[in-house]
């Protein structure tokens, strides 16, 4: 074999070994075989030089169940690869947990940064659904709507404006002592509901147990996050839907 082609090879068969790799990673990611994509990615991540590194970090944020360890994954794609096609979706990453947690202020300076670095984006109906969300739960409901409103304008078939229309029309404010929430799970045990509290707790969400009779049975139901308005609190359940948690809006008391 000539020289040059041996040169060639020896630089070609890496990039292909590693290509394969992250692919199969992707896939397994997508067929819920998570632990094992976790292995590979991992793998890549030690290796600085990959051209593919940053794609493996963005899914080790994925499938972090730690929101904290989350945010370093993506922080690593935002600060260290922000020219790769990962970084966008990064930055929506890190808004998403910040609404989770209900820090909108940094939520909304988080999508801003992504738009105003990514101006083109492919997710920029997501970014704009988020920011009205954002906006809404953060006590800024007009400018949330008129998000909501240019998502729908620019983007009328996208899913994330089907999600908009469901929470424009809703209008009706708690009042007195009344309140929305998320309802994520109701147990006739109380330690199962206690389990759940502790679990998203540690994800840095705002939960709280009640206690409810029903036709003479005790339940105990786990709450997530106290809104306003029914909006709001429904903008927030497809946050934690977004996180794998899923639940019911309610009327709190």
């Amino acid at each position: 074999m000539p020289r040059h082609r041996i040169i060639f090879a020896l630089l070609i068969i890496p990039l292909l070994l590693i290509a394969n790799n992250i692919d199969e990673a992707i896939r397994l990611f997508n067929s819920f075989q998570f632990d094992r994509a976790e292995e590979i990615f991992k793998e890549v991540i030690k290796q600085k030089n990959n051209p593919r590194i940053a794609e493996a970090y963005y899914y080790m944020g994925r499938l972090s169940m730690s929101p904290d360890a989350a945010l370093l994954y993506y922080n690593e794609v935002i600060n260290n690869y922000s020219s790769s096609r990962y970084a966008d979706i990064s930055y929506l990453e890190i808004a998403k947990i910040d609404i989770a947690r209900e820090k909108y202020k940094s939520a909304i300076a988080a999508l801003n940064e992504l738009l105003q670095k990514f101006p083109d984006t492919q997710v920029k109906d997501e970014t704009l659904f988020w920011l009205g969300v954002a906006h809404i739960n953060g006590g800024q409901k007009e400018a949330g709507l008129q998000f909501f409103e240019q998502l729908k304008t620019s983007f009328p078939r996208s899913i994330w404006s089907e999600r908009a229309a469901q929470i424009i029309p809703q209008t009706t404010g708690a009042t007195g002592d009344e309140y929305f929430t998320v309802q994520v799970g109701s147990y006739r045990e109380k330690a199962n509901a206690q389990a759940l509290h502790e679990e998203l707790t540690k994800k840095g969400l705002n939960v709280k147990i009640v206690e409810a009779v029903v036709k003479g049975n005790t339940y105990f139901r786990v709450w997530v996050g106290q809104f306003e308005t029914l909006e709001g609190a429904k903008a927030f359940s497809l946050i934690l839907d977004s996180l794998g948690i899923k639940g019911n809006v309610v009327k709190g008391y």
